[in-house]
């Protein structure tokens, strides 16, 4: 597998690689953050990487530099944790996330980050702080003086006072909301001793919202700007708790005393549910007062001294109160010259549906109005007696009427009186097709009513809107209509309405209308082209999630501007089998550039194609073209060919396993982007993008596809971005993006990718990738590996999160580390190493190995040696006389045994008895000089028996084995069995070689008897063993076949 690296290119960088090892780890590469420059100043993106600690910089020059930490696994904070940062201003250590152990702890201050004294001090130039939601109990100690925003949100901090922010007096934005509310258990409230902030000069904001804290905070400092009390339970505002606040323009004190009905949150309303008691004149100082929020907090009545010197306010939000009869009245308006944006939502009675709405004529002196937001009023009809105070408002050009139930609209006053708004929301109402006040409808418009629910289950839609406050000055815009649609011009939103069919003369008076809603209405009617005739400026039109039927040409065809069409989630025409489904009202439209067809479940069309000149992107995902691509079924495999300036191709989620190539060809070839995910797709037909010179963006993400064509650039010169992600990948086929010169964004991520050749990815000039994606592959962290790790180290690709998502899922010790940090040490292929270990081993194991060989085979080596020769040389064994009666061989290193030998057996066997039997012995009848291993031989080979007496240490000697495996030499070569053994202790008793010999010959085994009686009997039939041949005494049953 390595061979190639021995090229003579290659081997200057294995050297350079091994000497410089440590410094090309110390790049960016290896430190889990992402590190962008944004105005000079470099920021350090380490979110959500399972740090477990603080990591350590690269080296830097910069006077600014941002750390982001959060959301990740810290749960302790010392001086060295940021020793080796400088120049820190900004450190962001929110959400962490602790384990269930330390969660369940029972000190609430021992389940989250814990930072000792003095973590921050040495950080001088730190001036953003943000720790939230960490289990915090207090104000972190030792805190630099250059700290200008601290914010320590979601946390239990119970008690702040003078002491806490000693350190940061220069401190000029403090967060400390959300310590201690419904969604925060705390014993109490935040408790805040008089004059904690009092010597905060330069504080500028303070947000102490969501803490349960019961007053306003004494002796606020005069710099405050902006000031956050909302969702606590402050019931009383006194006349002097503003009064030094002459610089605020900001202040939030909604949700105290809240309005509790049809609350998204566990709500406590103030005894008796009143409403918070504020001053006439606790407003009084405020005089550069901007933005006031006094949402849910059950205000009843409005007293207009409160605005008498707030003439500069702009953003004023009285949204979920009980202000129905204050909106009738008005009288807070008139000091009201600058409002530009006016809240008034959900400020319902209950069980009350007025046919109208009564606005005071005190809103016609808002004069610089220009939002003016009424949702969730409730009232059934609107006419321009009930909007006439509003008509004067010349500077209005946004106005929400959403969710009040109305049934009944009068659309031409807006045309008449209206003429500068440019958006109208009137969303999630009851407008129907007989909502148009007229004569011709009215009989129709009472049938309808009397068919309506009771009064009481009309309001039930409004528990689905919360009224925790969020502190932002208003609904944004982009919250009401789509920005992609209201970017057109005028905005009429009717979405979530009951216009279940569209009757063109109610919409006459929109003629100036640029962009339409009317999704979620379950309009179900045929479409014919004459249903939006009075918009001929209409360029953007949403019909989504209704249940439209096609079926008709000239649908749209009044549509004569009409850019942007989104008919997504129609598909109850479509799944309908035996019905006419038409597609071509396109060709009629020919300034539409985007055409939105998505989930419609499309799966039959009576004309299969098509048609459109001018379309530029088209969405149909979430239909069936595996159903009319099947196989056999040519009729829709042109369906997109006359969409002939197409560039954006949208066929996710369609179930499609194969693209057929005709369906592939038939493609439009203006294409620049191609979206084919989520498809199950098992094959891609990569030679056919050559017929697409256009293509930069393709998307074949969340598919079954287990291969790559090798050499890209053979068949596309355009492509740019090429998304492979969540596919059954393994390899990457050699030459994958050779000469690619075109792309530079390559997503490989949550693949089965175990390793890739550095071949693939090339270097230098020859490499054009910009962001390469490698996240979620099983990488085997094994030394075929290293090309890879080599190339990212020497190439400057960005690979996001490269050090903590790109990991090895083998071995087991590598497993979810990042590859960067894999030790190349390990496999470096130094030429000098290799060379200098293979003389060392030259030398080493022959020394080693042949001591040890000669030690444990030397007879084995040696007998098969002669064993060979003799065979070769036609060796025949020649009978030779035997001088002795048997050759004994036994342990001579135990003296019990030599004892035993001498004074018993050659006692018993030679000197007594009538038969003299000639014994030899090694100590005694040995040749002197001569090898052991011969001498041996020549005993057996002389001798008519061999008596081998065994102990257990015997047995296992080198010895026993050698006169063993002649004596049995013998019998195979000369057919003798000579062997006779004695057992002096009870050993072998599982050897299945004396259990066979004591079956064919029992008395070839003699073991010494324990009883001294049975002695005589012992000799007697050794002496029988050693002067008779064994084969006379062997078993007929075993014997009788083999021949002798």
């Amino acid at each position: 597998m390595l061979s190639h690296l021995w090229s003579p290119y290659l081997l200057p960088v294995m050297l350079c690689c091994y000497f410089g090892m440590s410094s090309a780890l110390s790049t960016n590469k290896t430190i889990p953050c992402s590190i962008t420059e944004q105005n000079h100043t470099i920021v350090f993106d380490c979110i959500a990487r399972s740090l477990k600690a603080v990591p350590s910089p690269i080296e830097y020059k910069s006077y600014s530099v941002e750390l982001l930490v959060r959301e990740n696994l810290i749960g302790t904070l010392d001086k060295s944790s940021f020793q080796e940062w400088k120049n820190l201003t900004k450190i962001d250590l929110s959400n962490n996330h602790y384990s269930k152990v330390k969660l369940d702890n029972p000190d609430p201050c021992k389940r989250g980050l814990e930072i000792s004294n003095g973590t921050f001090f040495n950080l001088t130039k730190l001036e953003q702080l943000i720790i939230d939601v960490n289990y915090l109990c207090e104000i972190p100690p030792g805190l630099p003086d250059s700290i200008k925003i601290l914010s320590l949100q979601h946390n239990n901090i119970s008690s702040i006072n003078r002491n806490s922010f000693s350190s940061i007096k220069h401190v000029r934005k403090l967060i400390l909301g959300r310590n201690c509310f419904y969604g925060n258990k705390c014993t109490g409230v935040l408790n805040i001793t008089n004059g904690t902030f009092s010597e905060l000069k330069e504080l500028n904001v303070l947000s102490l919202s969501f803490n349960n804290i019961t007053s306003v905070p004494h002796y606020l400092p005069s710099s405050l700007t902006e000031l956050f009390l909302s969702n606590n339970r402050i019931r009383v505002i006194n006349q002097d708790d503003f009064k030094n606040l002459v610089n605020l323009e900001t202040l939030f004190l909604s949700g105290n005393c809240p309005r509790c009905y049809n609350a998204a949150y566990p709500c406590e309303p103030c005894p008796g549910s009143s409403s918070i008691q504020i001053h006439k004149l606790a407003f009084q100082n405020l005089v550069n007062l901007s933005v006031l929020h006094l949402g849910s907090t059950s205000l009843r009545v409005i007293p207009k001294t409160w605005f008498q010197n707030t003439t500069r306010l702009k953003v004023l939000n009285l949204e979920l109160n009980y202000l129905v009869t204050e909106i009738a009245t008005g009288e807070f308006l008139s000091y009201l010259p600058s409002l530009e944006i006016l809240d008034l939502s959900f400020n319902y009675n209950f069980r009350s549906y007025p046919k109208d709405i009564n606005i005071s004529e005190n809103f016609s002196k808002l004069v610089s109005l220009t939002e003016l937001h009424i949702k969730g009023y409730v009232f059934k009809d609107i006419t321009a007696e009930n909007l006439a105070p509003l008509t004067k408002l010349r500077k209005l050009t946004i106005l929400d009427l959403a969710v009040n139930f109305v049934r009944n609209i009068n659309f031409k006053i807006f045309k008449d009186y209206f003429p500068s708004l440019s958006i109208l929301f009137l969303s999630e109402n009851r407008i129907s097709p007989f909502s148009e006040i007229s004569n011709k409808s009215m009989i129709l418009q009472t049938s309808y009513s009397s068919h309506s629910k009771p009064v009481q289950s009309e309001f039930s839609p409004i528990l689905r809107y919360g009224t925790q406050i969020n502190p932002a000055i208003i609904t944004p815009l982009n919250q009401l209509v789509k920005p992609e649609c209201s970017k057109y011009g005028k905005t009429l939103d009717l979405s979530l309405n009951s216009i279940f069919f569209i009757d063109p003369e109610e919409f006459s008076s929109f003629a100036d209308i640029a962009c339409l809603n009317l999704s979620s209405n379950g309009i179900g009617q045929a479409l014919n082209g004459s249903e939006f005739i009075y918009f001929p400026n209409l360029a953007y039109l949403d019909l989504s999630y209704n249940k439209l039927d096609f079926a008709s040409f000239n649908a749209f065809q009044e549509l004569n501007k009409l850019e942007v069409l989104d008919v997504s989630y129609n598909k109850h025409y479509f799944i309908v089998e035996g019905v006419t489904h038409h597609l071509n009202f396109t060709e009629n439209l020919h300034k539409l550039n985007i055409l939105n067809l998505s989930w419609n479940e499309i799966s039959t069309l009576t004309e299969c194609e098509i048609k459109s000149k001018s379309l530029k992107e088209l969405r149909f995902a979430g239909n069936r073209l595996n159903v009319l691509w099947k196989k056999g079924d040519s009729r829709c495999l042109s369906i997109f060919k006359q969409m002939t300036n197409l560039s954006l191709l949208d066929i996710s989620y369609n179930k499609i396993s194969t693209i057929p190539d005709e369906a592939f060809l038939n493609l439009p070839t203006n294409l620049s982007e191609l979206h084919l995910s989520h498809n199950g797709l098992e094959f891609f037909a990569w030679k056919n993008l050559k017929y697409f010179t256009n293509l930069m963006v393709l998307d074949l993400s969340n598919n079954k596809l287990t291969m790559i064509m090798a050499h890209l650039s053979n068949y596309t010169k355009s492509l740019q971005t090429l998304i492979i992600s969540y596919n059954l990948i393994q390899t990457l086929a050699e030459g994958f993006l050779f000469k690619a010169m075109s792309l530079t964004h390559l997503d490989l991520s949550l693949n089965s990718i175990q390793s890739i050749n550095k071949s693939i990815f090339l270097s230098g000039t020859d490499n054009y990738l910009k962001v390469l994606k490698l996240k979620g592959n099983p990488f085997d962290c094994t030394c075929e590996i290293t090309d890879l790790v080599l190339w990212i180290l020497k190439n400057n690709v960005t690979i996001p999160r490269l050090a903590t998502d790109v990991t090895c899922a083998t071995p087991a010790n590598w497993k979810k580390r990042g590859i960067v940090y894999f030790d190349l040490h390990t496999c470096n292929v130094d030429l000098t190493a290799m060379l200098l270990f293979l003389m060392t081993s030259l030398v080493i194991v022959p020394l080693t190995a042949l001591p040890i060989m000669k030690h444990l085979f030397y007879w084995d080596v040696w007998y098969i040696y002669h064993w060979c020769r003799a065979r070769l040389q036609n060796y025949k064994a020649c009978s030779s006389e035997s001088f002795y009666d048997a050759f004994i061989t036994y342990d001579e290193t135990d003296p019990a045994v030599t004892d035993w030998v001498y004074n018993e057996l050659c006692d018993q066997i030679e000197d007594k008895g009538n038969k003299s039997i000639l014994l030899c012995l090694e100590e005694r009848d040995w040749e002197p000089g001569k090898a052991v291993v011969d001498n041996i031989a020549q005993s057996i080979n002389q001798s008519k028996k061999t008596l081998f007496v065994l102990t257990k240490k015997y047995i296992r000697s080198g010895k026993f084995r050698t006169a063993f495996y002649l004596a049995m030499q013998k019998l195979m070569d000369e057919n003798m069995d000579v062997i006779v053994i004695v057992l002096l202790q009870p050993i072998l008793q599982n050897s299945q070689y004396l259990r066979l010999r004591k079956k064919i010959c029992k008395s070839s085994i003699l073991e010494w008897p324990k009883n001294p009686k049975a002695k005589p009997l012992f000799w007697q039939k050794m002496k029988n063993v050693l002067t008779t041949e064994n084969y006379t005494r062997y078993n007929n049953m075993y014997t009788d076949s083999i021949p002798m």
